[in-house]
């Protein structure tokens, strides 16, 4: 274990494990990358010579293309440089019935031999004069420098539409693009009483085929019928059309009654009228557009004579708007194809040489290639994963470690705000691999070494910034709490902290009218989206206006409770709630809580009167007692220096002597006691250094220790620590508790002092095992006259720690008391004195 602790802090470990990892990943790339190429060709699952021909058919294709290209553009037949391409080219749309061993069927060809289909590869190629065949710089690996760009099937432009339209003559709506009317091919809308209807254009009918959702359409009389067959017509030819500009304005019926489900309409027929400006304030178009009806201009197609027209209905029928409001026409095609079939004897024997410039070698140079190294490749990328996986895990394990030192070490990186260090890492990335793609692109694959060294060095250059985040992320999780060093988490932790300031500061009131001003809103936004009516809305507002002053009038109430209690909680027991506007159970809880102060109060007045008739009490007492008292210490020591022959006498002297000093030490205690509670005792502050104290407790008590079989052990810093204490109140606080421990101590124990400071704060702890069972808690201990061991066998009044407590709070250090079993520990606490200080007086000694 502890050679791994070492190897963990070791600076050249983690070299050595950066350069395996590298090593590894470098590996495990040009690795993967073969593998994946070489089950992409199907080199794991095919045989050699099958792969070889499905390559010798792909070069052919190529090749095929070129020599296509020749063909079609009447140039003499030689473009492609290869003896092993053997070809013939023929133009007819299938081979069926042709004699591939006549010379005549073919366009051009370059071989003799006798063929027969299934000894040949063949493919076949339809092209047009606007399909391209584009040579570039390549090998067998890029397609052989012979790509075929297709041009499109159809001719699509976008032509913009200016705007919607109505033709009055013909009863359809149209967009106006360019000079051209375009139908508009669907319509939707929602007509009042009626239901959802759809109007789907018809090219051939020039009418819009009616649907409606809810089924309630008639059968079309016989007269409409006539009507319809009279209409049908109308729009033949060209036409002419001129806006008005003038929006649609006619309100009548809609006439949807006379109507059938699934009949072919136009606009006019529905009672006479053009539009229903009423019933169709908005209309979908085209499923793309939602537009008002006065957004629709009226034309006239009749009005112009045709020859004359400016604008005419398009004959393009492929047409569509799209989510921009642009149309998109197909023009159609206008150059036709041509089939031209590629017959290709497929070589044999061919051989390999890197340097070729012929696909056919190329492909079998390559080939010979990766089956040599198909296995390798695999073995390769496995082991190199399971070394590079463990390199990885030791850095992220040692990350942070440094040899000397148990506490983790960070570095420049570390100190970056994680969220921005991982910005920028990705920015790195994205840069890095930009760069090394502009620079693979633009290199022919002939180049090998020099793809193989840009690629190693992009990867190791993106794994080295990969690696750089992780391991600092490591090192940041080793230190707790990683998100609080993220700009995000700094950020939302301001805008909490002043979103919780304001809150925090801001009313009662007005905190619940915040509130419901946000639920009133959102709700708002609710009615609109889901109950989309005036009705609906009226009714909200009206809810609002009843239920809001109700729930601020309850507010209210709610805040003069909690202005009483948190004043009564504060200091002022006898704070009363005015309760005689309030209503219900606000002022039935109000008077409660008035009776509750009232309660407060006079418990309050009773325990203070208690507490000062024990005081006054406990005074007087011990002033009663000591005057008699002080009268029989003289007299025991008069009689002491009487010579008294009788030993009996002597004894009983002895006895008189102890039990009134003991009775001296205890009033003296109580009236101690009495003036640390009330706060009568004089303090003088002063610069006291604590280890001091600590020497001193040592040698005081150094006899009593040994008495009681205690072993004192006393830890403090090398370097002297200033409190601000009474000198005299302070050494009474250790003085009463030394005694308690010597008293109260069990025999054979050690007995533990330690002098701290932490943060400016000074603690002295004293710690020890009891004889007795602490079966109390640590706030009875504090109680007066209560004493660790229940039989009261030992000498003590009880008052020790009372008294110790109440020192310190007059010196303003803290006492803190805590019991665990048979330990006893008791914690000093004072505030430590200026730095600069202790180090001038650190210079003075």
């Amino acid at each position: 274990m502890k050679k791994v602790e070492k190897w963990r802090g070791s600076t050249a470990a983690k070299i050595i494990a950066w350069i395996v990892l590298s090593a590894s990943a470098l590996c495990f790339v040009f690795s993967a990358v073969g593998v994946i190429f070489m089950f992409d060709e199907g080199i794991y699952r095919n045989s050699k010579d099958e792969t070889r021909k499905q390559w010798f058919e792909n070069v052919s294709y190529e090749y095929g293309l070129s020599a296509v290209d020749d063909v079609r553009r009447e140039q003499p037949a030689g473009s492609v440089e290869s003896k092993y391409f053997k070809y013939g080219i023929i133009k007819a749309d299938s081979l069926e019935g042709i004699d591939l061993n006549d010379e005549k069927s073919y366009a051009e060809r370059n071989f003799s031999d006798k063929i027969s289909l299934e000894d040949v590869y063949t493919n076949s190629v339809e092209l047009s004069d606007e399909d391209q065949i584009v040579y570039t710089n390549g090998n067998f690996l890029t397609g052989g420098g012979v790509q075929l760009m297709y041009s499109r099937d159809n001719s699509w432009v976008s032509v913009y539409a200016d705007r919607v339209c109505y033709d009055e003559a013909k009863g359809v709506f149209v967009y106006l693009a360019g000079n051209e009317y375009y139908p508009v091919q669907t319509i939707e809308t929602d007509i009042d009483g009626y239901g959802s209807a759809v109007f789907t254009y018809d090219t051939e009918r020039k009418m819009y085929l009616f649907e409606h959702t809810d089924g309630t359409g008639d059968a079309a009389s016989a007269e409409r019928t006539a009507a319809d067959g009279a209409l049908t017509d109308v729009a033949d030819g060209d036409t002419v059309a001129e806006s008005t500009e003038e929006p649609l304005t006619d309100v009548t019926d809609s006439g949807m009654d006379d109507i059938a489900n699934g009949e072919y309409v136009t606009f006019d027929m529905f009672d006479g009228t053009r539009m229903d400006v009423n019933h169709w304030g908005n209309v979908l178009l085209d499923g793309v557009r939602e537009i008002s009806m006065d957004e629709i201009d009226r034309v006239d197609s009749s009005e112009k004579n045709k020859e004359d027209a400016s604008v005419s209905y398009t004959t393009h029928e492929d047409y569509y708007l799209d989510s921009n409001y642009t149309l998109w026409v197909n023009m159609g095609n206008t150059s036709p194809k041509t089939t031209y079939q590629m017959v290709v004897i497929l070589p044999q024997n061919v051989g390999t040489d890197w340097n070729s410039t012929d696909l056919y070698v190329q492909a079998n140079t390559l080939l010979n290639f990766v089956y040599s190294m198909r296995y390798t490749a695999l073995v390769t990328m496995f082991v190199s994963f399971i070394i590079g996986a463990a390199a990885f895990v030791f850095l992220m394990c040692a990350a942070g470690h440094r040899n000397g030192t148990d506490e983790i070490v960070t570095t420049v990186w570390d100190h970056l705000w994680l969220d921005v260090f991982a910005v920028g890492a990705v920015l790195a990335e994205v840069f890095v691999f930009y760069v090394a793609a502009i620079f693979l692109i633009n290199v022919d694959v002939a180049y090998l070494p020099f793809i193989l060294f840009v690629t190693a060095v992009a990867t190791l250059c993106m794994g080295w910034l990969l690696l750089l985040f992780l391991l600092s992320f490591s090192v940041r999780v080793k230190l707790g709490k990683w998100w609080r060093h993220t700009l995000c988490y700094q950020l939302f932790r301001k805008i909490g902290q002043f979103a919780r300031m304001i809150w925090e500061n801001i009313g009662f009131l007005w905190k619940e009218i915040l509130v419901m001003l946000v639920l009133a809103f959102f709700e708002g936004i609710g009615v609109l989206m889901f109950f989309n009516s005036d009705i609906a809305l009226l009714l909200w507002l009206l809810e609002k206006l009843v239920l809001y002053p109700l729930v601020l009038w309850y507010c209210v109430q709610l805040n003069q409770l909690k202005n009483g209690t948190e004043k009564i909680a504060g200091g002022e027991p006898g704070y009363q709630i005015s309760t005689k506007r309030m209503t219900g159970i606000f002022k039935e809880q109000g008077e409660q809580i008035n009776h509750i102060s009232d309660g407060m109060t006079h418990a309050i007045e009773e325990r203070m009167k208690s507490e000062r008739f024990k005081t006054e009490l406990i005074t007087n007492v011990s002033h009663d007692i000591k005057t008699p008292l002080t009268s029989i210490i003289n007299y025991v020591d008069l009689l002491e220096k009487e010579d008294l022959h009788n030993e009996t006498a002597q004894e009983y002297l002895e006895v008189l002597e102890r039990q009134s000093s003991r009775l001296k030490k205890l009033i003296e205690d109580l009236i101690e006691a009495s003036k640390a509670s009330t706060g009568n005792l004089p303090v003088h502050l002063e610069r006291l250094e604590a280890g001091i104290f600590m020497t001193q407790t040592v040698g005081e008590f150094e006899e009593k220790t040994k008495e009681a079989g205690l072993d004192l052990v006393i830890e403090k810093p090398e370097t002297p620590v200033y409190i601000m204490a009474d000198s005299r109140h302070f050494w009474r606080v250790i003085d009463n508790l030394m005694n308690n421990i010597c008293k109260y101590a069990q025999s054979g124990t050690r007995v533990y002092i330690n002098l701290e400071v932490k943060e400016a704060q000074v603690s002295i702890t004293f710690r020890n095992t009891s004889k007795y069972p602490l079966n109390i808690s640590s706030d009875e201990l504090m109680e007066r006259f209560v004493r660790g061991d229940a039989s009261r066998n030992t000498e003590g009044s009880g008052l020790g720690l009372s008294i110790a407590n109440s020192l310190m709070d007059l010196m303003g250090g803290t006492f803190r008391l805590y019991v665990d079993g048979d330990l006893f520990k008791v914690v000093l606490g004072f505030a430590e004195t200026a730095e600069k200080e202790t180090k001038e007086k650190i210079e003075e000694l």
